[in-house]
């Protein structure tokens, strides 16, 4: 069986969502959607922007993108795609390969978690992306501190970009959920087997850790940039009030003298 995730959007609305789409709803909470849409055709979607497909042909992928489009919430310029594929071979043992997971007993949920693995592995595409784009933006400004002896960014600018750093890694902190073992693998040692061994074939932990890493250098030089700007606003305002002062005091001197 086929799946490939996508992440399409920073958010989709799944209660808009459930209202609309028709499939038969296996499983859902606040966080996600689990559909079947025939005896071999799976749909699952996450609130963090990843939605997954399994079973469906490249025509059948985007109709359903396409029908997202009214629910994804600031949906992204270019999509993030990943593929896999589960197999079921009778009498083998399981086998995680690089792109392939061979299994003794495909089923229902099997093939969820597989989905779900994969969803992870795209996001966390998506979020080392944005870390690599808010580094490149930072060493920017630490070339022009070392060329220049200076930063050139304006108030508001400085606080945009702080902004998008913060918005980037406070959604990474508030999925920190999606690396919890499912609910239905805490039963059941087969598909915890299964769940375990595709977080280490997609590298999740080790790959999240490089992201929290490069958020953390680019916090550090944020927090350089910030005493920097306030330094040069604060040499702003001591200007002002000297010139102030020199103002008085030549006011002062007028009035004794005329």
């Amino acid at each position: 069986m086929k799946i490939t995730a996508f992440y399409i959007a920073e958010g989709i609305q799944l209660k808009a969502l459930r209202n609309a789409f028709t499939g038969h709803l296996l499983q859902e909470n606040a966080f996600e959607l689990f559909y079947r849409v025939d005896e071999s055709r799976y749909f699952y979607v996450f609130d963090y922007g990843a939605v997954v497909f399994a079973g469906m042909d490249d025509t059948d992928t985007s109709k359903n993108i396409s029908f997202l489009q009214p629910f994804l919430l600031r949906p992204l310029s270019e999509m993030i795609r990943e593929h896999f594929e589960v197999m079921e071979t009778h009498d083998a043992p399981l086998h995680f390969g690089f792109n392939r997971l061979s299994c003794p007993k495909l089923t229902e949920d099997v093939i969820r978690i597989a989905m779900m693995n994969v969803a992870h592995s795209v996001s966390m595409d998506f979020y080392a992306r944005r870390g690599d784009e808010l580094l490149t933006e930072i060493n920017v400004f630490t070339h022009q501190m070392e060329t220049e002896g200076a930063i050139d960014i304006s108030r508001s600018n400085m606080i945009r970009f702080i902004g998008r750093m913060l918005n980037s890694k406070n959604r990474i902190i508030g999925n920190l959920f999606i690396f919890d073992s499912p609910d239905l693998t805490w039963d059941d040692e087969y598909l915890d087997r299964i769940h375990q061994g595709l977080a280490r074939t997609f590298d999740i932990q080790s790959r999240f850790k490089e992201v929290e890493y490069t958020f953390k250098v680019i916090e550090d030089n944020l927090s350089v940039f910030r005493e920097l700007y306030l330094h040069r606003e604060s040499s702003k305002l001591e200007w002002i009030i000297i010139i102030l002062i020199c103002i008085e005091v030549f006011d002062l001197l007028w009035s004794k003298i005329f």
